[in-house]
């Protein structure tokens, strides 16, 4: 489940997780404000324990020292209960920084499986297999389209063939004509005819326009 959809299904206990860590941070402000005080006070109760000694008021320089030690203890707890309350607070931060990752890698895999399953190496040979099938298919059918006019139309020129061959030798004294190379090209079939007046181009249409005016001017 993503972090917004989670968002959106428990949206108080996020709020109440948010407000807790906020609780705590205030907390440590409030032991580091404490201990500001305790430390005040045991310096003061420190100097008070010489200035009790100067007097010659030995038990009641015991006393502040006592006071002294006491307000050391408490700095000393305070210091101990804060250093705990941070690490849990960098234990949490540092948690949801590993479920973020998670998350992102769970999500990464997913997708990497996903993209996997579509390219396998099984999956693109037997994609490659099909697309040369079907190659093969459609070069079979272009083969029956175009066919061979001989046996489609059972039309047999060999006799003729045969006898134009023949012709050819008997004409050339046994021998078969040299054709020069620039008679090897076949004759199209095309090149004679005229193009319809309704298929030509707009600008064969312009330059035939041109040279008539050029024509007329000249005349």
């Amino acid at each position: 489940m993503c972090a917004k959809l989670k968002g959106k299904l428990f949206p108080r206990k996020n709020k109440e997780k948010e407000e807790l860590v906020i609780k705590a941070k205030a907390h440590i402000r409030k032991i580091a404000l404490a201990n500001k005080t305790y430390n005040k006070r045991a310096e003061i109760a420190r100097k008070n324990a010489k200035i009790a000694i100067k007097r010659g008021e030995r038990n009641r320089a015991k006393n502040y020292l006592i006071q002294h030690k006491q307000y050391q203890m408490k700095v000393d707890r305070a210091n101990n209960i804060r250093a705990k309350i941070e690490r849990q607070i960098e234990a949490i931060d540092e948690g949801r920084m590993i479920s973020m990752t998670g998350d992102l890698m769970g999500g990464i895999r997913d997708e990497l499986q996903d993209i996997a399953s579509k390219a396998a190496p099984t999956k693109i040979a037997e994609i490659a297999e099909d697309s040369e099938e079907y190659v093969a298919e459609i070069e079979e059918s272009a083969e029956i389209l175009a066919g061979d006019p001989e046996i489609d139309l059972a039309i047999d020129v060999t006799d003729e063939l045969n006898q134009l061959e023949t012709e050819m030798l008997l004409e050339q004294g046994g021998q078969m004509p040299e054709v020069p190379d620039d008679e090897l090209a076949y004759i199209s079939e095309f090149d004679e005819i005229e193009e319809e007046p309704e298929i030509r181009t707009k600008a064969k249409l312009e330059d035939e326009i041109d040279k008539l005016r050029k024509e007329l001017e000249g005349s």
